[in-house]
């Protein structure tokens, strides 16, 4: 990717010197060595932390402290703290959104899910790029083929994915906020009791009775919330929890305490998602025990 250099330091100099710009984003790319540590702050924007290869283990504002891949996007609120470490080689692409495009859109995603105007989010949000953000993933895609465009188009390329990323993001930091403190909603109640009440959920049907709705109207309003239908967004946490449950259970005790009446459904869901049978999955789980 063109502007792709190894930073030494994380201050605001370095950055922006090997770093693109325009009015809306700012894109950064990192090249850490193995045993790296840094402190730095996310500044005035927010930041959309990705990683390319390897992994990062950060503490962000003196409490969150956690570890994440290739497989997770981190979403830092402005003025965060962040305390870095690498252990392997890792290589990450940064994209900072500039607060005025964030505050502009902020006020259609609220209208879009029906939540009265709140206040920007200030957590962190961490999100695993499953089928939830393959909408996003697509628009940091494009960012990145448009990065090798010629000067003279890439910067209006790049500010239109800009302004789809910021939007995308919006929805995850809405989605977010609402969980947490929206108990009129139908689908934010719904998402929590789902959450609550995992393994013992059998029927969508059931759950668009506890609200009052038609089985149509909740899963349109849920899809439209979250973008998945309520039966895919349930299998996706069934099949999560299915990856925890098989690291001590049998496949046949999992598949019957997620309320599957059919083990073999359950080994086809679970591969549909993973590509590999839960089996499997036991059994790679094992060889990497063995080797660490």
């Amino acid at each position: 990717m063109e502007h792709a250099k190894t930073l030494g330091d994380f201050n605001r100099y370095s950055e922006l010197q090997y770093g693109y710009e325009t009015d809306l984003i700012r894109i950064l790319y990192y090249d850490l060595p193995e045993n790296y540590y840094e402190k730095y702050a996310s500044y005035e924007y927010p930041k959309l932390c990705t990683i390319l290869e390897g992994r990062k283990e950060v503490k962000i504002n003196e409490a969150e402290h956690f570890e994440y891949d290739a497989q997770e996007i981190i979403l830092l609120p402005p003025q965060s703290s962040v305390e870095m470490k690498i252990k392997e080689h890792t290589k990450a692409l940064v994209f900072e959104l500039s607060d005025q495009l964030m505050e502009r859109l902020r006020g259609v995603v609220e209208e879009e899910f029906q939540v009265s105007e709140s206040a920007p989010a200030h957590s962190v949000v961490r999100c695993e790029l499953n089928e939830k953000t393959n909408l996003l993933t697509a628009s940091m895609e494009r960012i990145k083929q448009y990065m090798e465009q010629p000067a003279e188009r890439k910067k209006f390329l790049i500010d239109l994915s800009a302004q789809e990323m910021a939007y995308h993001l919006l929805q995850m930091q809405v989605l977010e906020q609402n969980l947490l403190t929206n108990d009129r909603h139908p689908v934010f109640r719904a998402i929590r009791d789902i959450q609550e009440q995992l393994p013992g959920i059998r029927h969508v049907k059931d759950l668009a009775d506890n609200y009052n709705m038609s089985h149509a109207n909740f899963t349109n309003q849920f899809k439209k919330i979250t973008g998945l239908t309520p039966l895919d967004y349930i299998t996706n946490q069934k099949m999560q929890l299915a990856k925890q449950w098989l690291q001590h259970r049998n496949v046949t005790e999992v598949a019957f305490d997620l309320n599957y009446e059919s083990v073999s459904y359950f080994i086809g869901l679970f591969k549909k998602k993973y590509g590999i049978t839960p089996k499997q999955y036991q059994m790679s789980v094992q060889r990497q025990a063995v080797l660490s």
